[in-house]
């Protein structure tokens, strides 16, 4: 009778002590990071590297907390759908793309904002809410989900005509050449793309400034545990004063 003490004793123990190391064994596996081309916060390189502003806070954030990643350049939808999915683990980005909302977890504290913008020129009215769209044509960026707007304009009670592009430039052409009422796009990109670009009339309204986050997709193993790591070392960064908040508003 001893002896079945002892075992269940040391099974017991065994087995609480398995528990108390799975998580630091699941945090030694690599954060699988994800990044896309959205200059200048994401930018890719002509040999295909990465860089970029919010790549930069990622990483020094990734280090600082001890935690060991692995980083690969997606296109913007295929990046949103694999943080949906668990196949990249970590971005830094907005709230509200429907790739992806349901499905990870958002930092208590913002990283920066950036100004999303709504283009129309000549007589058309700027919008001042997003019921203003309705019944008119806006042109998107396929794979943005403008913080959940997307969805509003796919909507058909909406009756919002969508056209999509891959090319930040071509999505202005099209607005020169009358193919729709607005572009919505945000400000860097946008101040890139019409460089050189002379458009009679064109106009913009700051539709609303996005917030941007550190995003784990719940399927992260001990997701929770990795986003408070995040989070505190960003925080202590920046109380050392190697990082600070990026505002984007000038």
């Amino acid at each position: 009778m001893g002896n079945v003490c002892q075992l269940y004793s040391f099974l017991k123990a065994l087995s609480l002590s398995f528990l108390i190391s799975l998580p630091q064994l699941c945090l030694s596996q690599e954060i699988k990071a994800g990044t896309t081309s959205f200059p200048p916060f994401y930018v890719v390189n002509d040999d295909q590297s990465a860089s970029g502003i919010y790549l930069d806070i990622m990483e020094q954030s990734l280090k600082h907390a001890g935690l060991s990643y692995c980083l690969d350049i997606y296109p913007t939808k295929r990046l949103y759908r694999n943080l949906g999915i668990g196949e990249t683990h970590l971005f830094l980005g907005i709230k509200g793309s429907p790739e992806y909302d349901n499905n990870v977890l958002y930092s208590k504290t913002a990283i920066s904002q950036i100004q999303m913008r709504i283009y129309a020129k000549g007589s058309t009215p700027l919008p001042h809410k997003k019921e203003d769209i309705n019944n008119r044509s806006i042109i998107t960026m396929r794979g943005y989900g403008y913080g959940g707007l997307v969805s509003y304009f796919a909507d058909p009670k909406n009756n919002i005509e969508v056209t999509t592009t891959t090319k930040h430039r071509a999505s202005f052409l099209m607005l020169k050449n009358n193919r729709a009422d607005y572009v919505i796009n945000y400000k860097h990109p946008s101040e890139t793309a019409l460089a050189g670009l002379k458009i009679s009339g064109l106009k913009y309204t700051n539709f609303y400034d996005a917030k941007v986050y550190f995003i784990v997709s719940k399927e992260t193993p001990n997701a929770e545990v990795v986003m408070k790591k995040l989070e505190q070392a960003y925080l202590d960064l920046v109380k050392l004063g190697q990082l600070e908040y990026i505002h984007n508003d000038n």
